[in-house]
């Protein structure tokens, strides 16, 4: 299963994402502080060693998941 941390630019792109995210069954996590925590900073090192993918956006997200 792939973890999705997900940092939502406002209200309406989180109540989105999520809604859509849990209908598809896929994990996220949204991060809502200012510093990373320890599951946040390794998906970030995850994604800077080439084991998982950044993106800029839902569209870019979506289209990654092939929707």
């Amino acid at each position: 299963m792939k973890t999705i941390v997900i940092k939502p630019k406002n209200n309406e792109e989180e109540t989105l994402l999520t809604k859509l995210l849990k209908r598809m069954n896929v994990e996220a996590h949204l991060i809502d502080e200012k510093f990373p925590n320890a599951t946040t900073q390794q998906a970030i090192k995850d994604v800077e060693n080439n084991k998982g993918t950044h993106v800029k956006d839902a569209k870019e997200l979506f289209s990654e998941l092939g929707l």
